[in-house]
């Protein structure tokens, strides 16, 4: 069998689809030799490269409550506001959520391990939002020819997933090294250029974003997080056209941050849409 590369895409909750996607590679003993990680796919791509099965990751979640990962800036929300009463304090406000719980939350599923603990090779990817670098937690070294591009081996998972899951203005950027780093959908949204830097033969890019947007947005959180979507999904087309053997777009539709109580309905969906093609990727791999 060719050595399969999958890039699991941003997209928020979307991304409990990732999990649905795998647990068919599992029923078909099809596991992937690599994997990588962009946002919420760096969550799935960090638990799976740690040991978790598909299936223990459903149990998981569903154990999971919005309070596990959502705590909320208020302190900070509130001195911003207090500003306009008294424009000479200096106060800015990076982010509505901490990230705190998350990084914690995912410290704990992965049981502390770092990078260079994966049991197969992993790679997440974050962006520097001070230089616009992107910046590649990986678990092996990789050959990089971009010099705008920053290589980081020794980190915990749960650190990694942190840096790449905030979002700009949504989530407070991740400071680590001397850097301020933010979702990894700025530069790479379904990250699959890394794959054949790891070493796939056969990548397949799982993509959130291609849906029809029929629902209207609500509040900041929901305004940045469409924005970002709808520029970076645009600008990660090519890269997918060029490197991507395969890829496969869950239709979930929009998904709020606390809604978690639609993880089954969601993993589902990400079961459904892998089965339609696992004829063609069994056909494509033993080729």
């Amino acid at each position: 069998m060719k050595k399969l590369g999958l890039a699991l895409g941003g997209g928020g909750l979307r991304g409990l689809a990732h999990i649905g996607i795998l647990q068919v590679l599992e029923d078909n003993n099809i596991p992937p030799t690599m994997i990588s990680g962009t946002s919420v796919g760096s969550i799935i791509a960090a638990l799976y490269a740690s040991g978790m099965s598909a299936y223990q990751m459903e149990e998981e979640v569903i154990k999971l409550k919005p309070h596990d990962y959502l705590d909320y800036n208020i302190s900070g929300l509130i001195r911003h506001f207090i500003v306009y009463f008294f424009p000479a304090i200096n106060n800015n406000v990076d982010g509505i959520i901490k990230g705190k719980r998350l990084e914690k939350t995912i410290c704990r599923l992965t049981e502390g391990r770092d990078l260079r603990d994966s049991k197969i090779p992993l790679a997440i990817i974050a962006c520097d939002i001070d230089s616009g670098r992107e910046i590649i937690f990986c678990s092996q070294p990789i050959n990089l020819q971009d010099k705008d591009v920053l290589l980081i081996e020794d980190a915990r998972l749960s650190q990694a997933v942190r840096a790449s899951t905030a979002i700009p203005a949504v989530f407070i950027p991740y400071c680590l090294q001397g850097m301020q780093l933010v979702d990894g959908g700025v530069r790479s949204m379904v990250p699959v250029t890394v794959q054949k830097l790891l070493g796939a033969e056969y990548v397949l890019a799982i993509n959130l974003g291609q849906e029809v947007y029929d629902q209207a947005v609500e509040g900041v959180p929901q305004i940045i997080n469409r924005t970002i979507s709808i520029l970076a999904y645009e600008t990660s087309a090519t890269e997918q056209k060029i490197y991507a053997d395969m890829a496969i777009y869950p239709q979930v539709g929009e998904v709020k941050l606390h809604e978690l109580h639609r993880a089954p309905e969601i993993i589902r969906i990400g079961r459904r849409v892998m089965k339609k093609r696992i004829n063609e990727l069994k056909e494509a791999l033993f080729a």
